[in-house]
């Protein structure tokens, strides 16, 4: 028997705890693996019998991988966690703090609407799955002193710890650097904010968690209580902005119906524009258009889209010389349940693709088109 083991022997004869001989053990340099051995060779020369090879070990082997799966499955409930409430908050500073620079890129609010409830429903399932894995995590740890994590788990928490680090430490970079440039707005400034708060938050919850489960260190109980109680306000308040920057799902299922008017409309238009093209006369009515074999596709834009009703059309003026080309008028109308956004703001860019029917009030409107017939000389 080592010399070590024979001292862990003496440490336990006297009555001291595994967490106790540990900590002397680490105190001195001894790493964990080496202190595990000790004790376990240290019990052994008690008189522990040893199980046999075929009844714990196999059992033991389960419980272990159980513990791997489900710690890992605990990580990726944190990245979901983490993204959709990052994606969240984000997604609420834009509409707040609108930038007209991004909205060249043509992000509209039906698209803004869909990121903030997918996060809120992200939010909704894996928050309270990952609670309640932490809690299960941590009494596994009370109720067994001698329990041993395995090396996956540790490496992927300080590989989470790593990362928040990162995180902060660059967020901080980034903050300094656009206050040298004079660039710091009130956008930027909550989307940083918001960063810190996620990563530091991850990372105050792990370094604690490390203290408590790795070094068998006594913690604070209120220090995690305020960590928890903390992200579930968060968490909180994040659902409540999006549903109020998003609306409720009745809001967004109407939204969602306007946007495809707006599309109906477009599509409806072009198809009218292109028959009076080519015969040279608008059609007398929606029916007419859908008969002519060359058109009937367009009868998939004809009908609401919720009410299932036929869009209003009807001829303004069916011919009339305007300039060199022979034109006609004519009029389309729907029900909106909103109105258009203003039309200079970053929203009402970014629909500018459906024409003019992404300009409407609410309730029916209507807007009048106008098309080219035949040419002067083709008359």
């Amino acid at each position: 028997m080592s010399p070590l083991a024979e001292y862990v022997q003496r440490r336990v004869t006297a009555g001291l705890s595994k967490a106790e001989i540990r900590e002397e053990l680490l105190a001195v340099g001894w790493s964990e693996e080496e202190a595990e051995a000790a004790y376990r060779d240290g019990l052994v020369a008690l008189g522990i019998p040893l199980p046999s090879a075929g009844g714990r070990p196999s059992l033991v082997g389960k419980a272990s991988a159980v513990d791997v799966v489900v710690n890992f499955f605990t990580f990726i409930l944190l990245c979901i966690v983490a993204t959709a409430l990052g994606t969240l908050y984000f997604q609420v500073i834009n509409k707040h703090f609108p930038d007209r620079l991004a909205a060249i890129s043509g992000v509209g609010e039906w698209i803004r609407t869909s990121t903030i409830h997918y996060a809120i429903a992200s939010l909704v399932i894996a928050f309270p799955l990952y609670f309640v894995a932490i809690r299960i995590w941590f009494q596994k740890f009370s109720e067994d002193e001698g329990r041993v994590e395995s090396r996956l788990t540790k490496w992927l928490t300080y590989l989470v710890l790593l990362v928040a680090s990162v995180i902060i430490v660059g967020d901080f970079i980034t903050v300094l650097y656009k206050l040298f440039q004079g660039e710091v707005t009130a956008r930027f400034f909550l989307k940083a904010l918001t960063i810190l708060v996620v990563a530091g938050m991850i990372f105050g919850f792990y370094y604690l968690e490390r203290r408590k489960i790795q070094y068998r260190r006594s913690i604070p109980t209120l220090a995690l209580q305020c960590l928890g109680w903390t992200g579930a306000g968060i968490v909180t308040l994040g659902i409540v902005l999006g549903f109020l920057t998003a609306g409720s799902p009745e809001t967004a299922r109407k939204r969602a119906f306007d946007m495809e008017r707006e599309r109906n409309l477009s599509m409806l238009s072009g198809c009218v524009e292109r028959y009076a093209r080519n015969l040279g006369q608008l059609p007398s009515s929606l029916a007419e258009l859908k008969r002519a074999s060359k058109y009937s596709h367009c009868s998939n834009y004809m009908k609401d889209p919720e009410t299932k009703q036929e869009y209003g059309y009807r001829i303004v003026t069916s011919s009339r010389i305007k300039g060199t080309a022979r034109v006609g008028e004519f009029e389309l109308c729907a029900t909106f349940s909103f109105a258009s956004d203003d039309p200079d703001g970053e929203i009402g860019r970014a629909r500018k693709r459906f024409g003019m029917w992404s300009e409407h009030e609410e309730g029916r409107s209507c807007d009048i088109a106008i098309v080219r017939l035949t040419s002067e000389k083709g008359r």
